[in-house]
């Protein structure tokens, strides 16, 4: 994934473990992963952090959705 000024932009998948049979999770820019982790701090939640693999191809961005 690349940001508005054309450079590679560093993802990571943010897993939110023991909110049900199936852990909560959604993927941030490395520049708003400090900000999750300091939101679980203060609700006393845990997040497990790891970077992605690879492009994120978000939804609405791909060719055959445009058509």
């Amino acid at each position: 994934m690349t940001s508005n000024s054309g450079e590679a932009v560093q993802l990571y998948e943010i897993t939110y473990p023991g909110t049900g049979p199936e852990p909560g999770a959604r993927t941030v820019e490395a520049g708003g992963v400090a900000a999750v982790i300091e939101h679980a701090g203060e609700h006393g939640m845990q997040v497990l952090v790891r970077p992605c693999r690879g492009p994120v191809v978000e939804p609405g961005t791909r060719k055959e959705d445009a058509s």
